[in-house]
């Protein structure tokens, strides 16, 4: 079994009801063999951060989207692992100076992933890409299991905005049309 790290989105929901939604998926996690998430949002939306254990992130990714939708919750996306330089270093098992270097180009021969999301109080980077990274560089501990949440994450977020989308895009007489292009996607 491998640990996979990923992030649920959910639609908004008021604040007020942030604590029943946490004890109705805390409760449905405690059930299913224990709590691997932290839920934060508002009205403006939600996300659940996952580290589960599973024999595939397929496997961790759809179960997680179960149990969030059975609390309650409206799924609208997932998310491979985005870290800060500080979670690069602890999962890489370095320290912050390395990450530092490698992300300068200073060290590690270049090419260090850009971050996904670039802000001034501290960029978050794709740990797959950083992995994949590390890997090939053999520098510091690369993680597979990032990489395969990273495809399935992929997958699985554009499924939900496709279901999402499914209304508005193609009218109700015109389903069994596009049916047969949907059952494709799985079978």
């Amino acid at each position: 079994m491998n640990t996979y790290w990923f992030t649920i989105k959910t639609a908004g929901f008021p604040g007020e009801e942030l604590v029943d939604i946490s004890n109705r998926l805390y409760g449905l996690l405690e059930r299913s063999g224990g709590v691997d998430a932290l839920l934060a949002g508002d009205e403006r939306g939600g996300e659940i951060e996952f580290s589960r254990e599973a024999e595939d992130a397929v496997v961790a990714i759809v179960s997680a989207i179960e149990q969030v939708e059975e609390a309650g919750l409206e799924v609208v996306g997932v998310t491979e692992d985005l870290v800060d330089l500080e979670g690069i270093a602890e999962r890489a098992g370095v320290g912050a100076a390395a990450v530092s270097h490698w992300t300068s180009g200073a060290r590690g021969g270049g090419g260090f992933p850009p971050p996904v999301i670039e802000r001034r109080r501290g960029s978050l980077w794709s740990w797959s890409q950083v992995s994949r990274w590390l890997q090939d560089r053999k520098l510091g501990k690369a993680d597979h299991a990032a990489v395969e949440v990273a495809r399935a994450a992929r997958f699985f977020d554009a499924v939900l905005i496709a279901r999402r989308e499914r209304d508005s895009v193609i009218p109700s007489y015109r389903r069994e049309r596009v049916r047969s292009l949907l059952s494709d996607l799985v079978a």
